[in-house]
């Protein structure tokens, strides 16, 4: 590439030109505080020559280009420059940068080599054997760039990888090959009456409370039974768990319950069902019980064999009075409880057998049944099968060649898959069985660079690479046989195919791991976990509360790219998406049911786009106290793509104060005294402001919560009296703009942030581009997301219309 900078010397200083009018606009506004006596910034322009090729030169000129479009440079206190010379400088600095980054974009390509993440990986060896055995938390955790873990630069590959990558073939093989003969399933229904936790403790007639303490705990339990169920006033793990079900095996299970709330005044309850090994106690399913009849409540999940299945309820074992069920006879006790009628456990599903697992793993290869008096084992589990090839050497050529062709998602080169049937044929050779030597050759396809590695080269991706990396967009996952079929025939590429594949995608079953795995990084939330609030400060905080938060947002989203609704709606909607136990929390009445739907939101609200979601409120919260500049810095790197420079290291941060002696917006006032800190506050802090009338786990507030200083809390959390805190301060939501607009709460806010919606529009696109393509957004890339913005405006700005204008894009199509 023809080099557009040349040095020339002007004044006594050195200037990077491309053209005569780039050196005068330096000197006229930049080097009075930019040169080698001043150098503010440690940025000295007398002395920066441009070479693209050295990285922190081309960071340090887009950083000049950028800071002088935006109007943040010269300082505001100076001489503006005039609106020609500035659109000359630009053009003049943005050509060269844009024109060298292109060139190498052209020769190498803008996404780097890439493996699959953890979560593709397990999705892909799922797709590839038919099997369901959790696989990702075997391999180590990805390392994020630009905010996703799809970014090829953080996706390397280490010694340790390597040996979990083969640790997790051999489990996903072991889950895979199964001749043991069919395992006799369960299909039962239980009673909690014939539980022996629960038996023991009901030492009185049926019919009657008793109130015979537990001699391990010390505390009263108390259970009531009659004809038809059993009435739980604790759900103590140690009582409730279903140890009379014990589970024949791994495998996906059906699990149905009947039950409803007792003594609870009309009101329902949420009935949890939870699996424990006595290592982890894992939520499996919930559901809201009502007060008034039993339901019947049917979900399946898998279940590794070894646990035991608990259920639990929140809001029993306390009367209004708060009275505790713990502290009071049970006679005297008339609090709500849980009616239990029964629990029906069914399982290992398996809708035929040998799983369908084999035949993906090994192929076609005959199947000779053992018979009862053919007793072989292996690892304690009776065999039904033998594998019964009539050429061993040519079946494990069939199946591997068929294997390695799926695998490496595209036709095998001639000879490809040699290498691995030789390591088969190998172990035959040395006495090997079959199986054993099919084992060793998928094991070394599954951790081999073709199938951990996308082949995508320079330029115009081919239909298959194309394919691919469609699929891994939006499915998390393998192209299917259509994708891959549309691929092999070269019509892929073509943009209505392409458009009626991507559709295709977007309505399947598998679009709700792009919905996931997208919005939990984009937003941040899978970092929903990084804090525990804290409980005397926020009581009304539990786990339920915590998975409606993050179901919220992806159902938001869902909903936004299922009918191409417009993108301004994450600034704000009317309408939100919750379940009752959300809704409560939103204090939005009238909203029954575990289930999430969309409910229209009164025009008063304060809720309405993913601002004033709980999900987002919580992660930008430390579990204690808010923070503006956090969420601010949020709203400006998620929402709008600015992401604000980091803090000066010599800069200490707020210490949260529980106490209520002062309120955030006085700390912040002191903490930024100085001009430095105060030109990036200025943009970070009006969002956070803006943002303060919500407290750490998402509720609406007009005070602070003290743990000493304060007024009692007048109302109430599930019927009882609020003691754990106080009424602290009164918030202040307003703010004032870098431009000089103010705003009185988060409502005024979000009509100036709605004016600035075409920025959304270019944030996600850009977002959506570095999920999907797996590299960040370069400078030379900055026109096409622009093109996709206005392509996707065009179209109506919906967000389905976003992802079809990224997908037809040249970022998309090309390496």
């Amino acid at each position: 590439m023809t080099r557009l900078f040349s040095l020339f010397i002007f004044s006594g200083a050195v200037y990077a030109a491309s053209l005569p009018q780039v050196s005068p606009f330096l000197e006229k506004h930049c080097t009075e505080c930019h040169d080698r006596d001043v150098k503010k910034g440690g940025l000295d322009l007398t002395a920066l020559s441009f070479k693209p090729e050295d990285r922190k030169n081309f960071d340090r000129w887009v950083k000049v280009y950028d800071r002088v479009s935006k109007g943040e440079m010269p300082p505001a206190k100076k001489e503006r420059p005039e609106a020609g010379a500035l659109k000359t400088f630009q053009k003049a600095l943005k050509a060269p940068l844009r024109d060298y980054e292109l060139a190498q974009q052209a020769k190498n390509g803008r996404t780097v080599l890439r493996r699959l993440n953890r979560t593709e990986y397990e999705n892909t060896v799922h797709d590839l054997l038919g099997i369901s055995l959790p696989l990702k938390h075997i391999l180590p955790e990805d390392t994020p760039l630009h905010g996703f873990d799809t970014v090829a630069e953080g996706l390397r590959f280490s010694q340790l990888q390597i040996e979990k990558y083969l640790e997790a073939a051999d489990a996903a093989l072991d889950a895979a090959i199964v001749l043991s003969k069919r395992p006799v399933g369960i299909n039962q229904r239980y009673s909690y009456k014939n539980e022996q936790g629960i038996r023991k403790n009901l030492d009185t007639p049926s019919g009657t409370l008793s109130d015979k303490t537990n001699p391990k705990s010390g505390h009263r339990v108390m259970f009531r039974e009659n004809d038809k169920e059993v009435i739980m006033f604790t759900t103590g793990d140690y009582l409730v768990g279903l140890k009379q079900c014990r589970l024949p095996g791994p495998g996906n299970y059906r699990i149905k319950i009947s039950g409803n709330a007792f003594q609870s005044e009309g009101e329902p309850l949420t009935l949890m069902i939870y699996s424990n090994n006595y290592k982890q106690k894992r939520l499996l399913s919930y559901c809201e019980l009502p007060a008034d009849k039993p339901r019947e409540f049917e979900f399946t999940t898998r279940l590794d064999g070894t646990e035991h299945i608990v259920i639990n309820c929140d809001r029993v074992g306390r009367d209004k009075k708060g009275q505790n069920i713990y502290n009071v006879g049970a006679a005297e006790f008339q609090g709500t409880g849980l009616a239990m009628q029964w629990i029906e456990v069914e399982g290992p599903l398996a809708s035929e057998w040998p799983p369908a697992s084999l035949k993906k793993a090994l192929g076609d290869v005959p199947l000779t049944e053992l018979g009862d008096k053919q007793k072989k084992f292996r690892d304690g589990k009776q065999l039904g099968y033998e594998l019964a090839p009539t050429d061993v050497k040519q079946a494990i050529a069939s199946g591997l060649n068929s294997f390695a062709t799926r695998a490496f998602r595209q036709p095998l080169e001639q000879d490809e898959a040699a290498p691995y049937i030789a390591l088969a044929n190998q172990s035959v050779d040395a006495g090997g069985t079959f199986e054993e030597a099919m084992r060793v050759g998928l094991r070394a396809i599954l951790t081999s660079p073709a199938f951990l590695l996308l082949e995508e080269h320079p330029g115009r991706l081919s239909d298959r690479a194309l394919a691919t990396r469609l699929a891994y967009f939006l499915t998390s996952s393998m192209p299917d046989d259509e994708l891959m079929k549309v691929a092999g025939a070269g019509k892929l590429s073509q943009p209505a195919v392409l458009k009626a594949q991507t559709e295709r995608l977007l309505k399947g079953p598998k679009a709700a791991t792009f919905v996931t795995n997208f919005v939990g990084q984009w937003l941040e939330l899978r970092n929903i976990d990084a804090t525990t609030p804290d409980t005397k400060l926020y009581p009304e905080y539990d786990m339920l509360l915590k998975l409606g938060m993050v179901t919220e947002t992806e159902a938001f989203f869902n909903e936004l790219l299922t009918h191409n609704l417009p993108v301004s709606n994450l600034i704000h909607s009317d309408f939100a998406m919750v379940n009752n136990r959300l809704a409560e929390h939103y204090e939005l009445p009238g909203i029954a049911g575990e289930q999430f739907r969309r409910v229209s939101l009164p025009k008063d609200s304060v809720r309405g786009g993913v601002l004033t979601q709980a999900s987002v409120l919580k992660v930008t919260a430390n579990g204690t106290v808010t923070s503006p500049v956090i969420r601010g810095a949020w709203v400006m790197k998620h929402l709008l793509g600015r992401p604000p420079p980091p803090p000066p290291g010599n800069v200490a941060g707020i210490e949260p104060d529980t106490r209520g002696s002062t309120t955030i917006r006085e700390q912040l006032a002191k903490h930024r005294d100085s001009e430095n800190c105060a030109s990036c506050h200025r943009q970070i802090d009006p969002p956070g402001f803006a943002l303060e009338s919500f407290d750490v786990i998402g509720g609406f507030r007009e005070n602070y919560r003290s743990n000493e200083k304060g007024a009692n809390v007048k109302r109430k959390l599930h019927g009882q009296n609020i003691w754990q805190y106080k009424e602290g301060l009164p918030v202040d939501a307003s703010g004032e703009l870098e431009d000089g607009r103010k705003f009185q709460g988060i409502t005024e806010f979000k009509k100036l942030l709605l004016e600035q919606q075409d920025q959304v529009m270019r944030a996600l696109a850009g977002n959506l581009v570095t999920y999907g393509t797996g590299a960040g957004i370069q400078f030379a890339d900055r026109d096409v997301i622009e093109a996709i913005a206005k392509q996707a405006k065009a179209d109506g700005s919906g967000l389905r219309s976003l992802v079809h204008a990224v997908v037809q894009s040249p970022l998309f199509l090309n390496k």
